[in-house]
């Protein structure tokens, strides 16, 4: 068993403005709840970014603003690890995110053009482009000073050296650039810790990891022997179609691919744990975490959110992983929190991907790979009778697999046996779809009535007129 206490954004900003007494205090006291309800004490701490707030373009002194919000950070981490891990600084794994990018000498480096030059839209998004766009003053920038640019960074750099300094061995020793990496023997665990900064400064907000960090990483896990291979990083990996301060998924490929199944990010300011899964041909995922805000004020949190952290708890010999939210009331009082994603339910258990570990695939992930390739190759029984023993840990995908199998095979009966309930709108349509092309229209309108308290009005008239209409021509 291997436990994380994952915290990330404890930028304060206004509204109420947290201490870092207040809370030490709110964490410690939860703890002891969350033992009762058998949830095991951290053996590593993971900020996933966001140490501060960092300063405006505007400020006059940014530099002392960030400097003495720093020292309140360092502050805070110290005191959490004596608080749960005895001072232990090498067990506290620590990625910069967005806000500790300095805005200001980013934006002394660059300087603003007299044209645009072609091609501009496609470019200020780019991470590695030079050039950059102001919306508030439409004005376009090219980025001319590197060493001025590189050194918006020099602040969190210097934070975390200091932070991890007279540790031995080092994570920053054997780091290229901005990467870290951790090795936790007894724990059986590799961790890499990614700076998704690449790029971004007070004009580009998007994240990105610089791409040499990603090849080192590699060459670092495979040397690795532990079971469990973890990547921190600090931005989200999806967006609404108005944002564009997330991050790439094909870098998330990548890492999947080197031999990493666990990924802690922060950013979004609430919580999110779901598999990512890249088929290469076979089936190999990496289970998602994200962590909510710790800190920051009422206005920064997300309509419904609260202040919040995670305890990711990995069981490698039961192949699951169990991610626990803790948030904090009006009241300052950090307990589990009932979320709707999770079902009404204050974790939720997601199976652990073990692609890397000694002795290969557990024997159901080797079993729905094979169902996959079956599958793909119309080898329809082959496929049900290889997903009949999987462990109902996988049921999703063992879902998906009999729903594909049976429909090819023509099994009717049975596929709408196992659609029965359906567990969202496409299983509840695809069943009516079914039931009318065998001229079955009381039954189809049967399981509409049943299905219609989750699916929304305009779905369910389309449908009832959808079954009127084939009952009408038949």
């Amino acid at each position: 068993m291997l436990t994380f206490l994952h915290i990330s954004d404890l930028h304060r900003t206004e509204g109420p403005r947290l201490r870092n007494d207040e809370l030490i205090a709110a964490i410690g006291s939860d703890a002891k709840r969350w033992n009762r309800e058998g949830i095991p004490d951290p053996d590593l701490i993971v900020v996933s970014g966001d140490l501060i707030q960092g300063a405006s373009v505007s400020a006059s002194d940014p530099d002392s603003e960030v400097v003495a919000q720093y020292s309140e950070a360092s502050d805070f981490l110290r005191r959490l690890a004596t608080e749960f891990l005895d001072s232990d600084r090498y067990r506290v794994i620590i990625v910069p995110g967005n806000h500790d990018v300095h805005w200001k000498r980013a934006q002394r480096a660059m300087t603003k053009l007299v044209r645009c030059p072609e091609r501009l839209a496609s470019k200020i998004l780019d991470s590695g482009s030079n050039l950059r766009w102001d919306w508030r003053e439409q004005q376009a920038y090219e980025i001319s000073n590197p060493s001025v640019y590189d050194s918006r960074f020099d602040h969190f750099r210097k934070f975390r050296t200091a932070f991890y300094s007279g540790l031995d061995p080092s994570p920053l020793s054997r780091s290229n650039g901005d990467l870290l990496f951790f090795e936790y023997p007894s724990l059986d665990l590799a961790v890499a810790g990614f700076s998704s900064w690449h790029g971004n400064d007070c004009f580009c907000h998007v994240g990105d990891i610089d791409p040499a960090s990603v090849l080192s990483s590699r060459q670092l896990v495979s040397r690795s022997r532990a079971r469990v291979a973890l990547a921190v990083w600090h931005h989200n990996i999806v967006g609404g179609p108005r944002t564009h301060d997330y991050m790439d998924q094909r870098v998330i490929h990548k890492l999947i691919d080197f031999g990493f199944n666990i990924g802690l990010h922060g950013h979004q300011h609430y919580c999110g744990a779901a598999p990512f899964e890249l088929r290469l041909p076979n089936l190999t995922s990496m289970v998602v975490v994200g962590a909510g805000s710790l800190a920051v004020g009422d206005s920064n949190l997300p309509s419904g959110e609260r202040r919040q952290f995670n305890i990711v708890v990995i069981d490698p010999d039961h192949d699951s992983v169990t991610v626990h939210v803790r948030a904090m009331s009006s009241g300052g009082v950090f307990a589990g929190s009932h979320r709707d994603d999770f079902g009404g339910r204050t974790f939720i258990k997601l199976p652990l991907p073990c692609s890397r570990f000694r002795g290969g695939p557990s024997k159901d992930v080797q079993k729905l790979d094979a169902a996959f390739t079956a599958l793909a190759r119309k080898e329809y029984e082959k496929a049900l009778g290889l997903v009949a023993a999987v462990d109902a840990s996988h049921s999703g995908k063992k879902r998906q697999i009999e729903i594909d199998a049976l429909e090819n095979l023509g099994r009717l009966n049975e596929l709408l046996e196992l659609l029965d309930p359906p567990r969202n709108v496409d299983e509840l349509t695809r069943a009516i779809a079914l039931l009318l092309d065998a001229g079955r229209f009381d039954e189809a309108a049967a399981r509409l009535e049943a299905g219609s308290t989750f699916v929304d009005r305009a779905t369910v008239k389309q449908l009832s007129a959808t079954i009127t209409a084939r009952r009408m021509i038949s």
